[in-house]
């Protein structure tokens, strides 16, 4: 893993632990897919929507998919 991996690692893991803080319990689950899968297939929830703004804004990889209704993020 380089570097920069490491620290989206660590700023989804931050995430995650403000999630669960605040009971927010399915966007939490979703990084935590991430984090042990290494990617995570996002559809239109809400929760799924919170969870692809912060990895958009961390700086993420993303693949749409033809329909855009899913969005796959990779550390």
């Amino acid at each position: 893993m380089t570097i920069k991996q490491n620290i989206r690692r660590y700023k989804i893991m931050e995430k995650h632990m403000e999630l669960v803080k605040k009971g927010n319990y399915l966007a939490a689950r979703n990084l935590l897919r991430l984090l042990r899968d290494g990617h995570v297939r996002l559809g239109l929830g809400d929760a799924d929507f919170e969870s692809e703004e912060f990895l958009e804004s961390i700086g993420c990889p993303v693949h749409y998919g033809r329909g855009f209704y899913g969005a796959t993020f990779h550390i």
